[in-house]
């Protein structure tokens, strides 16, 4: 197996437990800065040293460099959509949890149903 496609299956496999498990902790807000601060550096690596890339998918497997750029793309766009897929549901839950409490308070304070 290549350097690749391991390194492929664990970004996948970074995605799969994002998406079972996750956590709006403060440890995993640190460590998702720091998975932005890694990929912004590293983009900016690879527009600084296009050949640097080439060189570097050639190591682990991939033909061309763009090829190796959309492979990564494709991993961090996957476990974006997860991370904000979890986000909205949280704030989902957190509307709701709103609502019914405003529900509550507005009929605690009109009893007779008026308004």
């Amino acid at each position: 197996m290549t350097i690749i496609k391991v390194l492929l299956l664990l970004g996948l496999l970074l995605v799969g437990l994002q998406a079972f498990r996750g956590s709006s902790r403060p440890v995993h807000k640190v460590l998702w800065r720091g998975f932005l601060v890694l990929v912004l550096v590293v983009g900016a690596l690879a527009v600084i040293f296009p050949d640097a890339l080439t060189w570097i998918a050639n190591r682990v497997g991939v033909g061309r460099g763009a090829d190796l750029l959309l492979y990564g793309l494709c991993v961090t766009s996957m476990l974006v959509a997860v991370v904000m897929f979890r986000r909205l549901a949280e704030l989902e839950r957190r509307y709701t949890g709103l609502a019914r409490a405003l529900a509550l308070h507005e009929a605690a304070e009109h009893p007779g149903g008026e308004a």
